[in-house]
């Protein structure tokens, strides 16, 4: 497979792949498919890993592009960022990096995120809410959201089912098959969306 550079939506660096998605989800609206969301890993050398998550999706006059990007070392997080697009203009990007002043910083930009404060994180960050879709919670109480740079506390609500609480008062739900994820139940900008794994596009059944 030939290696390929690509900007991804709106980051401030270039990155350049060998991989193809490992899985493929349908973003679903209404039970009308709008978009996809492509899941990708890459193990580095040295105990490193970089998680990256794509969605696209068009509905009437809106049409967005999601995108983020974890980077784990020795199983911690290194660094993060998240982007989102709508109608081609950045809505918002939150970047989390490593800092001398404490373990993280974390910081906002975009028409949603340009005055939001720096925050900063003093504790260790294992699990994000982008790595539910690599591997299911089990017994992990909280998640760190790369979009809203909090914690987010996770809830098994059943065998394979699990609540993840957002910042902004709604719930992703997740479910598992096999320790793979099949279904998110999710909310954004308004719309409630169903992202269900593509059996069909999958590597991993």
């Amino acid at each position: 497979m030939s290696v390929s550079g690509f900007v991804v939506f709106g980051w401030l660096f270039l990155s350049v792949w060998a991989v193809k998605a490992q899985n493929v989800y349908d973003v679903i609206v209404a039970g009308r498919t709008i978009g996809s969301l492509k899941v990708f890993d890459d193990k580095g050398k040295d105990n490193t890993e970089t998680h990256r998550i794509e969605s696209d999706f068009k509905i009437m006059f809106y049409k967005g592009k999601y995108s983020t990007q974890t980077n784990y070392s020795q199983g911690k997080l290194i660094s993060a960022t998240c982007a989102h697009h709508v109608n081609g203009d950045l809505k918002e990007r939150t970047q989390t990096k490593s800092s001398v002043k404490s373990l993280y910083e974390v910081l906002f930009s975009g028409e949603d995120g340009k005055d939001k404060p720096k925050i900063e994180f003093n504790s260790p960050i294992n699990s994000t809410i982008t790595g539910l879709y690599y591997k299911e919670p089990i017994n992990i109480n909280e998640v760190y959201s790369e979009r809203y740079g909090k914690m987010c506390s996770v809830k098994k609500l059943s065998e394979g089912k699990y609540g993840v609480s957002l910042p902004d008062g709604k719930q992703g739900i997740y479910s598992y098959k096999n320790g793979l994820c099949r279904e998110v139940k999710t909310d954004l900008a308004g719309f409630k969306l169903r992202i269900v794994l593509n059996e069909g596009k999958n590597t991993v059944n």
